[in-house]
């Protein structure tokens, strides 16, 4: 059986607000969209993952979300 590994990073995030801290920061408009897409290009090559770990940084938590939106695995 052929296993594949997918490494990813976080979509673009907004620099930190005053006051707010680096693990809270989310994606900005561009990241948004690039995690949306990046979601299709998965689903498009069949690349639907069984295992999912990730960060609880905002941003982390934001990118999956749109991919898994994608992928369907709400």
């Amino acid at each position: 059986m052929t296993r594949t590994l997918l490494l990813l990073r976080h979509a673009k995030s907004s620099w930190a607000e005053v006051g707010q801290a680096d693990h809270e920061r989310p994606l900005n408009p561009r990241g948004r969209k690039a995690a949306t897409l990046i979601g299709q290009v998965l689903r498009g090559q069949g690349l639907i993952p069984d295992l999912v770990l990730l960060s609880t940084a905002g941003r982390t938590v934001e990118t999956w979300e749109r991919l898994a939106a994608e992928l369907g695995r709400t």
